[in-house]
């Protein structure tokens, strides 16, 4: 008797759903119906085996028409870790599920628990709440346009978790064009106070020149003082390990202005070690790290480039982005209001620095 499959040159299809199905199948793939029985509407003409069903109000079928979308499968509830078998419990969404039990972190798929994550590592939290109000205070109070911001402020919620990150290690070539003269490119974008002293003072020398050509302009001498300005064709090569918060949403914990943790100082992943702050689960594949960490590297570019001339006028980033590591780091989160104004700060519970936050512009009464 024939039963639906692949007889006589036509293709078989799902006698419940129509969707096309491979030589042989017993179950449809998409919506699990047992093929060989093929179900009959009341008063409805016999079905010829082998052919696709009828669609609904006596219309033809149309081979070409698009396929109806089926509804991906419900996230499975029990699974189990692959390291020690634990129970796991994602929640929809999760990319990454650290285990209770063993705490090996484990990538989600479509159909549940898909591999551990091999290269999982943490760094200990070695500051406390004390220190790092401490040295939140101190960034804030930072720059001679701030003047006593900490102290004016009002300290709201202070926590520590450890938050996962995957560091991207990343090769940066960039080729730029610009001009140089003045010195405000390193005054403005320099790293370190030295830099930008540097650049300062090259800045108010040329203001200076200017200053006493226009006062010798004024006293009737034909005095010409033109800046010097130099064309800049460089390159610019950085390798950098970027930083990438695996947590979807949680853009106040991304580092900033290039800032990297301290990879000497990493160990093993070991939940017990956390002091029973609370371990975040990741919800950002590696994939998308490494996409992130392309948009990062040229901004790290754009940003070393400012520092070599006073005007960029154009710049090619070429970042290569190699496999990377997923990292959890203790981060101190403290929230808290200047003058009304709801702000944060986000500090490396590692080496106490602080990696992102918002401080006012100025603050001089």
């Amino acid at each position: 008797m024939p039963c639906g499959h692949h007889r006589g040159g036509f293709p078989l299809f799902c006698n419940k759903c129509g969707r096309q199905l491979p030589d042989g199948s017993v179950f449809c793939n998409f919506c699990g119906a047992q093929q060989g029985v093929i179900p009959q509407a009341p008063g409805a003409p016999p079905q010829a085996p082998g052919m696709p069903p009828q669609a609904p109000m006596g219309q033809p079928y149309n081979p070409s028409a698009p396929a109806q979308q089926v509804a991906p499968p419900a996230m499975p509830q029990n699974l189990k870790c692959n390291s020690c078998g634990g129970p796991l419990k994602p929640s929809a969404g999760l990319a990454l599920v650290v285990c209770e039990y063993c705490g090996a972190a484990t990538t989600m798929g479509s159909g549940g628990a898909a591999q551990v994550v091999m290269k999982h590592f943490m760094l200990g939290n070695l500051v406390d709440q004390q220190r790092a109000l401490d040295s939140g205070g101190q960034w804030l109070n930072k720059g001679i346009l701030r003047r006593k911001v900490a102290e004016k402020s009002d300290l709201g919620n202070t926590v520590l978790r450890y938050v996962p990150y995957w560091v991207v290690p990343t090769s940066i070539v960039a080729d730029f064009q610009g001009t140089k003269g003045s010195g405000a490119g390193m005054a403005v974008h320099g790293d370190t106070g030295g830099q930008k002293a540097k650049g300062l003072a090259v800045f108010a020398l040329n203001m200076a020149a200017a200053a006493a050509a226009a006062n010798q302009r004024n006293q009737g001498r034909n005095v010409n003082v033109q800046q010097q300005v130099i064309r800049v064709r460089d390159r610019i090569q950085l390798q950098r390990n970027i930083p990438i918060v695996a947590v979807r949403g949680y853009t106040k914990y991304q580092p900033e202005g290039g800032y990297e943790f301290k990879a000497e100082a990493k160990a093993p992943f070991d939940k017990r070690q956390s002091g029973g702050s609370e371990v975040m689960n990741g919800d950002v594949t590696e994939a998308e790290a490494k996409q992130m960490a392309g948009a990062f590297a040229h901004k790290l570019a754009e940003h070393e480039a400012k520092k070599r001339v006073d005007s960029l006028d154009s710049i090619q980033v070429y970042p290569t982005m190699m496999d990377g590591e997923l990292l959890h780091v203790p981060v101190w989160f403290v929230e808290y209001q200047f003058k009304g104004k709801p702000m944060y700060i986000a500090i490396d519970g590692n080496s106490g620095h602080v990696m992102n936050g918002e401080r006012p512009a100025f603050a001089l009464w």
